[in-house]
């Protein structure tokens, strides 16, 4: 990776099979861990990573992701990717990350909503101190200063139907992180699985919007749902059982190609 002079972080992913599905294409799951690792190896740059904040007692929490997806190149091929953030001083810190491939077609576009918390009662700090350590991007028409914590989706109106695809993960080892909780990527993965199986063989995101707003744990009791709501478009409550009632713990939205 290497930081330009306006202050925006490069670098290159190339395709592994693991990281590709039965038609030897991208899968949405690689464009959301290019994003998670660009995001982390630009902050380890600048002393800002998890592993530094925790140090501080702080970490980085994601609250909301908004990925725009132009196609899915195949294995083997290399992407460029680029990150940037704007100004900031409130609690959230948008990030935009941008994947093109050899020929400079964009592959990709991400719109992404961070906030760094106190570690042990996981309220938000404001991120001004710590984003002037990042540096903001200067002279970049890429970055997204657009994106708020939530969109407006009428989650109500989708789960008083029925539902097209429910699938129930059971939460292990592997899903959880250094924060010590289920991962976002896992989340995208959950709601995936809800799909019919027949259909993603046809059908691949263009547009994916997630919002996390509960932490998921190992012992934790999980029902993904997924209810439609146009043509190829869906939306996605991921529940958590708590005190024997389900809770939304992340809300999504999918348009399918």
């Amino acid at each position: 990776m290497y930081i330009d002079e306006n202050n925006t972080a490069h670098e290159d992913f190339v395709l592994s099979t693991f990281n590709t599905d039965a038609e030897y294409a991208a899968t949405p799951r690689w464009y959301f861990e290019i994003c998670q690792e660009i995001a982390g190896r630009h902050s380890l740059l600048r002393s800002c990573s998890v592993p530094d904040l925790l140090k501080e007692g702080k970490s980085w929490v994601i609250s909301r992701e908004r990925m725009e997806i132009y196609s899915y190149p195949h294995w083997n091929m290399t992407l460029h990717v680029k990150t940037g953030i704007p100004e900031s001083t409130s609690y959230f810190a948008p990030r935009t990350i941008a994947a093109e491939d050899s020929d400079g077609k964009p592959v990709f576009k991400s719109s992404t909503m961070w906030a760094v918390v106190d570690y042990e009662t996981k309220m938000p700090l404001k991120v001004g101190e710590i984003y002037s350590r990042i540096q903001p991007s200067v002279n970049q028409d890429f970055v997204d200063t657009t994106l708020r914590r939530t969109p407006k989706i009428n989650f109500e109106s989708a789960e008083a139907t029925e539902p097209v695809g429910v699938y129930r993960p059971q939460v292990s080892y592997w899903d959880t992180d250094i924060n010590r909780h289920v991962n976002n990527i896992v989340y995208l993965d959950w709601v995936l699985r809800s799909m019919d199986y027949e259909y993603l063989k046809t059908h691949r995101p263009s547009m994916i919007d997630i919002i996390w707003m509960h932490e998921i744990h190992h012992q934790d009791s999980v029902e993904v749902r997924a209810y439609k709501t146009a043509e190829n478009r869906f939306v996605y409550v991921v529940y958590v059982e708590r005190d024997g009632s389900l809770m939304r713990a992340c809300t999504a939205e999918i348009q399918f190609n």
